[in-house]
């Protein structure tokens, strides 16, 4: 901890301060919202999280699905970018080891210790979705798993829970080629300091911080807006109609 400190590094730092100071014998809950048995347990997080990922406006996302079909649609594929092979090894030697699989079983290290011959068919995978603008439904399916936000805190409560979505792994590899091949258009604004590579929400707060502080120096107000997202449903099919404008 002490290196990570002085080289300023604290991503580093603090997951070596959790790694050491942190309880890592986490034991599950028997009882949950005033729920008992696994059963029970299982069904209260099923429907918190199926309230959690619906829209605010009934049928939002079948008529943004409407509009998308609507679309011209062009029948030329000259200029779809092929996916080389050599892009999916580039993209295969970043996977991380140990990482849990979706719900087909197949993980990281079936992929990155497999044969050469295996980046082939998937070069024509990967090339076949993009001509034909369609993926397999397994690449829409992952398994959401709830981890505790806070190890110390009440294990009892549903709001002290969070879910992550277990996807399968050729799906994961497939949005890391794509990211890869369309990089040069997936252009992002400064000021956006999540989900980005070489930034982490340190950053937004120093930007915060030294804002109020110039405003503060000249005896101006300063006025913020602070909105909650936690909760916000992510129209996706919305997102897909505004890229061609």
């Amino acid at each position: 901890m002490y290196n990570h400190l002085c080289n300023k590094d604290s991503v580093a730092f603090w997951k070596a301060w959790k790694k050491r100071y942190c309880s890592q014998n986490v034991k599950s809950t028997g009882h949950l919202n005033g729920q008992v048995g696994d059963k029970n347990i299982w069904q209260v997080f099923t429907d918190h999280f199926k309230s959690l990922y619906q829209p605010n406006t009934p049928g939002a996302d079948w008529s943004l699905g409407d509009n998308i079909d609507k679309l011209p649609a062009s029948s030329s594929c000259e200029h779809t970018p092929a996916v080389e092979i050599e892009t999916i090894s580039t993209c295969i030697g970043s996977m991380k080891h140990h990482k849990t699989p979706g719900h087909d079983g197949i993980t990281n290290e079936h992929i990155i210790y497999s044969t050469s011959s295996l980046l082939v068919h998937i070069s024509l995978l990967f090339n076949a979705c993009l001509r034909h603008g369609f993926v397999p439904n397994d690449y829409c399916f992952g398994v959401i798993v709830p981890l505790l936000k806070n190890k110390h805190g009440d294990a009892s409560k549903l709001d002290m829970y969070r879910g992550i979505t277990l996807s399968c792994t050729i799906s994961k590899l497939f949005e890391s080629v794509l990211s890869s091949v369309f990089e040069h258009w997936l252009i992002t604004d400064d000021l956006q300091f999540g989900f980005k590579k070489h930034s982490i929400y340190s950053h937004a707060l120093f930007k915060l911080k030294e804002s109020v502080k110039y405003f503060v120096r000249k005896d101006s107000k300063v006025f913020c807006v602070s909105l909650d997202a936690s909760k916000a449903h992510v129209p996706h099919m919305g997102y897909l109609l505004r890229i061609p404008h």
